[in-house]
């Protein structure tokens, strides 16, 4: 086999293994996984993950920051262009609904489901999470700010803590959602947060 060809079977298989443990984070928590259960999904030798990711922890490690990476590109693609904050906010917002809407299950956000766990995590992933927070609440304290500026949002006070506000109000609803009335939970709770700062 070339060599071209075994790293790309290489980067396809490390990839199933961290879409796999992502899937199982979403829905059960670090606690619920482990190298059988990928193994049984992605339908490889456990020897083979172990190859990618020598431990746990490194397997955590690795699907956090890529998550982190996907997510905050996300909102990047959005935040600097030329729609209006309301509309940046909504968008923001419907990535944490379509997460929830996942037709495998309802699923969380992988570092909300993680920073429950956070005492259990290895140093790199705690401090990978924290700033995946800290930079969802800059980004939403820009639109906020943003829309503030253009009279399309409304609010008192310091836009990096409604930030930070409407941060963890998307996290915490995302759990309630599950053990409550499932998206339609959530959706209520987008509308009444944009009915509050809407201009």
């Amino acid at each position: 086999m070339n060599t071209l060809k075994q790293k790309t079977l290489n980067k396809d298989t490390r990839e199933a293994i961290l879409d796999a443990a992502e899937s199982i984070i979403q829905t059960y928590g670090a606690n619920g996984i482990s190298y059988q259960t990928i193994s049984d999904i992605v339908q490889i030798r456990k020897a083979s993950i172990h190859y990618h990711f020598p431990t746990k922890e490194k397997l955590i490690e690795d699907l956090v920051r890529r998550y982190s990476l996907r997510f905050l590109a996300l909102v990047d693609g959005f935040i600097d262009s030329p729609l209006s904050a309301p509309t940046k906010l909504e968008r923001y917002i419907a990535l944490f609904e379509q997460t929830l809407e996942d037709r495998s299950g309802m699923k969380v956000c992988l570092c909300g489901m993680l920073g429950a766990e956070l005492a259990s995590m290895g140093s790199p992933t705690v401090k990978i999470l924290r700033n995946f927070y800290s930079e969802n609440i800059d980004r939403l304290a820009r639109i906020l700010e943003a829309g503030r500026k253009a009279g399309a949002l409304k609010f008192n006070g310091d836009a990096e803590a409604l930030g930070g506000l409407i941060f963890s109000l998307l996290e915490g609803a995302m759990i309630i959602a599950r053990a409550a009335d499932g998206v339609d939970q959530f959706r209520s709770i987008r509308k009444q947060l944009l009915k509050i700062i809407k201009a």
